[in-house]
């Protein structure tokens, strides 16, 4: 019997020594956890660049492959510059012709009164020839309206097919590649519209300066049939050529950019990623072709998406340590930079509406910047862009 209740003795200290282990081992948890907020939904975020040429052209050469580093400036690509050398040419030849007419009327001889009604004739042939250009002008100009109504309608039907893509997929009755599909479809007729849109404008412009010119004809002639000084026509004339010579030399500026534009160089100093580029591609203005990805500590941060609740001592420059996923045993340090101006529900392609329908309360996340403090320890390794972290604020200190 004594030693039964030995026994119990042993069992119920035992017991009572569990209970005091498992109450101190909470409340130093409780302790320690006090003062700090963390959360696992968090990534390493950087800076991407994606490039895209400025100008349409045939790629003849791809210096770079997936995932090699780059130094700011160094060419990524070239563009076949045969078209561009033929436009330089030109606009060259064109300033020299105008800078020669130009030097020709400042230093001309007088208007003869004799050679007015000649003149008079042949400015007046000119004249009607510039107005059956006009109509012409007038027509392109209608037709292109017409073309650039039709690529609207063409992409608002491809907006909304887009729109019901997403939530066949969203009710997984329609497969992933359906929407690349349809996606692929309306930025094709976006760039269809932009394409019409600046057809249309092009020819505005060509009716404008032909009605300019075809105004300022019908002013010369008006003077020379009246008579009017000959000094004053010279002088108008002189003027008009400044101006031909003035655009000329926009034209040459244009034409030697744009042959500059047939090498597309490296924005920033990273590494190449979703290249998507080969030689022998035609490739049109803005197009996406590849990213150019900085992974310069300096260049990183870490985005933290924090639930509301936990935002409440949050603030600017608080320390933070930061663990990595792909390095256990790691610790870095940081600070807080900002915290987003609204959560992330709000920026979403589809905001939600909560004045229709039933409401039901969700605790929202709210994006947090962190930068990397780099000055108090050593640099760490190599980080990549979208890599899990789990930060942990220090609303203590």
């Amino acid at each position: 019997m004594t030693e039964e209740k030995k026994n119990n003795n042993r069992k119920k200290g035992l017991i009572l020594v569990v209970i005091m282990i498992i109450v101190a081992s909470g409340l130093g948890y409780y302790w320690w956890s006090r003062g700090r907020v963390t959360t696992d939904d968090a990534y390493v975020d950087g800076h991407v660049f994606s490039i895209t040429p400025r100008i349409a052209g045939y790629v003849t050469k791809v210096f770079v492959t997936d995932n090699q580093k780059v130094q700011k400036g160094e060419p990524l690509l070239s563009l076949d510059t045969t078209e561009y050398d033929v436009a330089l040419a030109e606009a060259k030849a064109s300033l020299a012709e105008a800078e020669s007419t130009l030097t020709s009327l400042e230093l001309g001889v007088p208007l003869e009164v004799s050679q007015t009604t000649q003149r008079v004739r042949g400015a007046q042939a000119q004249l009607d020839s510039l107005r059956k250009t006009l109509d012409r002008i007038l027509k392109d100009e209608e037709a292109a309206g017409q073309d650039l109504k039709r690529a609207e309608a063409l992409y608002d039907l491809s907006l909304i097919e887009l729109k019901r893509t997403r939530e066949l997929i969203k009710s997984k009755v329609a497969p992933e590649s359906r929407l690349d599909e349809t996606e692929a479809g309306a930025r094709s007729n976006e760039a269809q519209v932009g394409a019409t849109r600046a057809k249309l404008e092009s020819v505005r412009k060509q009716k404008a300066s032909l009605e300019a010119e075809m105004d300022g004809l019908k002013a010369n002639v008006a003077l020379a049939a009246t008579g009017e000084d000959v000094a004053l026509i010279k002088a108008r004339q002189v003027e008009a050529q400044k101006a031909k010579v003035q655009l000329a030399r926009s034209r040459l500026k244009q034409a030697e950019l744009d042959l500059a534009y047939t090498t597309v160089p490296s924005p920033a100093e990273g590494y190449v990623t979703r290249k998507r580029v080969e030689p022998g591609l035609m490739v049109s203005r803005g197009q996406p072709l590849l990213a150019v990805v900085p992974l310069n500590h300096e260049q990183l941060w870490i985005t933290a998406n924090y639930k509301e609740t936990q935002l409440t001592s949050v603030l600017p420059g608080q320390e933070v340590i930061i663990k990595i996923d792909t390095f256990p045993g790691l610790t870095l340090r940081g600070k807080v930079d900002s915290i987003m101006a609204g959560t992330g529900s709000v920026f979403s392609l589809f905001p939600p509406e909560n004045a229709t329908g039933n409401f039901v309360k969700v605790v929202q996340r709210i994006p947090v910047k962190i930068t990397l403090d780099l000055k108090s320890q050593e640099a760490p390794p190599s980080l990549r862009i979208g890599m899990s972290v789990i930060p942990t604020i220090l609303v203590s200190r």
